[in-house]
């Protein structure tokens, strides 16, 4: 059986350079790297990073942690696709990827501080931004590096390595796609401003409406209680009968309104999931490409470690893909 040994010897490097190539340090150059990699493949090398890990009071897993799980967090195609893009880096790292999630605050983390304890694991990404996260507080208070999807939720302090959507910039994309289609009673449906995303995008839905010199409407609705849920919608629009189009924050909610309003109302959504597809009428979504935010949370992860300066945030760029739920009030009618 091969051992880093043999591979170090038949990639012309010393065996501590091969451990540190075949964990993808960036310390190692490229070429080196491929060099080792190439000597690993030819003599069926497979590293037992676990005894590594002891030996070296490492961990080569990325931790992953998930939002609260309120019944909607495994349906929402955002953090499967985030997943795959964390996935997808870290292997080509040879890191693995560990999962913390619950039903509850104090389930998600206890979930947390066993991999902390545990499994000692001591890099992490957070799917998501929230207002005042005790999940962030034990982090920080276990030294451990974390790197967030979406603008972290800091009032004092360094912020952490973040990527994200400038999703101020899509609220106001939103919200002028509608406009100048001639809808001037939109509304905005969210379900939970304590998340950094929702309130960005409501922000940047507020900022334009405001410009306009329009009435600013929201509504918070989370569809646990479909029911309920059904009645609060109809009566908002009973009160405002002159709304025309929704602003809703992700697709999942936009298809769950639309599932109300059927053809009645232009909806505009974001994340371009499966969802927004198979919608009827298709949902115009805003992409914000999440396999690409997965993909940069891992690279910054894996860079936790080798710099003492935080790098700069990482914003990608988002996309309007235009459909069929946004009717244009604007266009000429056909006249029989």
């Amino acid at each position: 059986m091969a051992t880093i040994r043999d591979v170090a010897r038949l990639a012309g490097v010393s065996p501590s350079t091969a451990s540190r190539a075949l964990r993808g340090n960036p310390v190692i150059s490229g070429k080196t790297r491929k060099k080792v990699e190439t000597a690993r493949r030819q003599l069926n090398y497979v590293p037992n990073f676990s005894a590594q890990n002891l030996a070296n009071n490492e961990n080569n897993t990325i931790g992953v942690i998930l939002p609260v799980d309120h019944h909607e967090i495994f349906n929402n195609p955002f953090f499967l696709q985030a997943l795959q893009g964390i996935n997808a880096k870290s292997t080509e790292r040879n890191f693995m990827v560990a999962i913390a999630t619950g039903i509850s605050e104090q389930q998600l983390l206890d979930n947390v501080e066993f991999m902390l304890a545990h499994g000692r694991i001591n890099r992490f990404i957070l799917l998501y931004s929230q207002i005042n996260d005790p999940v962030v507080t034990l982090l920080q208070e276990n030294q451990a590096g974390y790197v967030v999807i979406g603008k972290p939720a800091m009032s004092t302090g360094a912020l952490p390595p973040y990527i994200d959507t400038d999703n101020i910039a899509a609220g106001t994309d939103a919200t002028n796609f509608l406009l100048a289609r001639g809808h001037r009673h939109i509304a905005f449906l969210y379900t939970d401003l304590s998340k950094i995303v929702q309130k960005e995008r409501l922000a940047g839905y507020q900022q334009i409406m405001a410009q306009q010199q329009l009435d600013s409407l929201s509504l918070q609705e989370d569809f646990i209680d479909y029911t309920r849920s059904n009645q609060h919608v109809t009566q908002f629009l009973q009160q405002h009968p002159t709304v025309t189009a929704f602003v809703t924050s992700d697709d999942l909610l936009g298809l769950r309104l639309q599932q109300i309003v059927h053809k009645s109302m232009s909806i505009i959504s974001f994340n371009n999931s499966f969802t927004s597809q198979v919608a009827h009428p298709a949902l115009t979504s805003i992409d914000v490409f999440p396999v690409k935010l997965g993909e940069g949370a891992a690279e910054l992860a894996l860079q936790l470690d080798q710099t003492l300066k935080a790098p700069q945030p990482i914003i990608v760029p988002h996309q309007i893909i235009v459909r069929h739920s946004v009717v244009n009030l604007t266009a000429p009618k056909n006249i029989k």
